[in-house]
């Protein structure tokens, strides 16, 4: 098995392109750079789309993990960095978060779902550099207790002086909008 970038699939070799796909590859569509985009898994020789249904931090650090992409890993929703090309090929996807590929993760079968390309998930995985903020704690990814990434650890932001506006500010560093 060969191993490329994030917009390049893993596989065996093909004519003229030297790669192609295996079943259960993964790649990243849409995004502003190689570590982040719209989910994308390969099927019965074709690339499909992955439902957002239940798409939460698990799934994305499993992504992240196939794709040899480190850092804070983050779910996106609702055909965020666009919507997939070809079918939706995987829906109900419930990983743990300790799967090696999104294949080895619980899910529905393989082509049925229940939902359209306006539902594509999507994955960051933003390399860890200092600086770096992300929630931690909370019930889902837009909620939790401010971290920030500094010197090799992540530490909490004190509330002192905190104000509406500091929010506002880092729910658009975050990606919300």
């Amino acid at each position: 098995m060969l191993s490329g970038d994030a917009g390049r699939p893993h596989g065996h070799c093909i004519e003229g392109l030297g790669i192609l796909p295996t079943a259960g590859a993964v790649r990243l569509r849409g995004g502003a750079d190689r570590v982040e985009g719209t989910v994308e898994v390969y099927a019965n020789g074709a690339w499909g789309a992955v439902c957002s249904s239940h798409w939460d931090d698990a799934d994305v650090a499993v992504v992240c993990h196939q794709l040899q992409l480190g850092g804070v890993a983050r779910a996106w929703t609702r055909a965020y960095f666009g919507e997939g090309s070809g079918p939706v090929l995987l829906d109900e996807v419930r990983c743990t978060g300790n799967e090696l590929a999104i294949e080895e993760c619980p899910k529905g079968s393989w082509g049925e779902h229940n939902c359209g390309h306006g539902e594509d998930a999507g994955v960051s995985c933003t390399p860890l550099t200092d600086g770096v903020l992300r929630l931690a704690g909370g019930k889902d990814s837009h909620e939790g207790r401010l971290e920030v990434y500094y010197g090799g650890q992540w530490g909490t932001v004190c509330d002192d002086g905190w104000t509406e506006l500091n929010a506002h500010v880092v729910c658009r560093q975050l990606g919300f909008r």
